[in-house]
């Protein structure tokens, strides 16, 4: 049994032209920031006004809409050097996408594991002297302090997490790690923020 989604795209001078997309192209369109852009689209806004609205960068906007323009879904009107005034508009009245099952980017067995354990620290199975560190953090960093991070960090869980090693006598820890940048700068931005 497929599921579909479809998004109409109002003022579209083709309203009743429906793009049916269920190829590869959908996995495309499974990203949950194209989606998004897709329902805001309307009959068809600009580079600035899609990053106003949900609150990211030009840049970023631009790159998702380019792919968004390779699938055949929007179409991308250049005007002028300035991409920020470009605009994106729907190539059809309505698209209707099978859904796809996007790639997990973290093992459901491991998502598993470490639901069920923030579950039982929470619940006190683990007494007050365990050790336990959630963090979300963020900062802008050079190419270079990036490389020398990744680095570091490699070293510091090759050391604490040798494979076939440790102390089995010890409680058993996991660590699941991701260090990957967030959001580009703004297109003609060279200021930092952070």
């Amino acid at each position: 049994m497929s599921a579909w989604r479809k998004l109409t795209f109002p003022n579209h001078s083709s309203k009743d032209a429906v793009l049916v997309i269920e190829d590869e192209r959908a996995n495309v369109l499974a990203d949950p920031l194209r989606w998004r852009i897709l329902e805001i689209l309307g009959a068809g806004k600009s580079v600035a006004e899609i990053s106003q609205t949900l609150d990211v960068t030009d840049a970023r906007v631009l790159y998702h809409l380019q792919r968004l323009a390779q699938t055949g879904v929007v179409r991308l009107a250049e005007a002028g050097a300035n991409s920020e005034e470009w605009r994106c508009l729907p190539a059809a009245g309505a698209i209707r996408v099978r859904e796809t099952r996007p790639a997990e980017p973290m093992p459901t067995d491991v998502v598993s594991q470490f639901n069920q354990a923030l579950s039982e620290a929470a619940e006190g199975l683990y007494g007050s002297t365990f050790q336990m560190s959630v963090n979300h953090n963020r900062a802008r960093l050079s190419e270079e302090q990036a490389a020398e991070f990744g680095r570091r960090l490699l070293m510091l869980i090759e050391e604490y997490f040798p494979p076939g090693k440790g102390d089995r006598s010890g409680i058993k820890y996991g660590f699941y790690g991701v260090f990957t940048p967030i959001d580009l700068h703004p297109l003609g931005d060279a200021e930092t923020e952070e």
